[in-house]
């Protein structure tokens, strides 16, 4: 599998991510996807789940998330 931008050849690791997620056919070097930020909420006692921030609301998500620590 070929990057579609530079038509370098693109690493083991990052095919199986894209035939996996069904994302575009770019190498790491041309992606303009971005990390996201996930945090771990403790509704009750130990039984925690992720929760996925939003793009542009993680400065937001971190003082909610210490002001409730």
């Amino acid at each position: 599998m070929k990057c579609l931008s530079c038509n370098k050849r693109i690493a083991k690791d990052r095919r199986e991510y894209i035939q996996l997620f069904r994302r575009p056919e770019l190498c790491k070097q041309c992606s303009t996807e971005t990390p996201r930020m996930v945090l771990m909420e403790y509704g009750h006692k130990t039984a925690g789940y992720p929760v996925i921030v939003p793009q542009g609301a993680e400065d937001k998500a971190l003082r909610c998330y210490r002001r409730r620590r």
